[in-house]
């Protein structure tokens, strides 16, 4: 009895096996870029990240920081009214009102392997 309950059950295994590493490579496969495919979409994407005050949607789309840095970002904003954002100058411009005073908040947009990420953390160069 043993001995064929062991045979049947070394396919289910070997097929379990092929079927788990399946999946994991199709998931890291399909797995979505980091970024945005254009700086008026990368600016889109961050002004609806920061009107939501939702740190998981900001943190793909930073270059640096992770979710620290996004966290921290969105945190700025609980208290402001977003009202806008565009592309400009090379940096993504977020419009906001807090306690009746129009700002600007202005990200830095760099491109990494062909997608736009927003820079919310000044790095030197050089």
């Amino acid at each position: 009895m043993y001995r064929q309950l062991r045979s049947s059950l070394r396919p289910w295994i070997v097929v379990f096996a092929v079927g788990w590493l399946t999946m994991v490579f199709i998931s890291i496969a399909s797995w979505p870029a980091a970024g945005a495919s254009s700086p008026d979409e990368l600016a889109a994407e961050v002004t609806n990240a920061l009107r939501a005050n939702d740190f998981h949607k900001l943190k793909p789309l930073l270059a640096v920081g992770g979710e620290d840095v996004a966290k921290s970002t969105t945190e700025q904003f609980s208290t402001a009214r977003v009202e806008g954002g565009f592309y400009r100058d090379g940096a993504v411009v977020v419009q906001y009102t807090r306690d009746g005073v129009r700002s600007e908040f202005k990200l830095p947009v760099e491109e990494k392997d062909g997608r736009y990420v927003a820079n919310a953390v000044i790095t030197p160069t050089g």
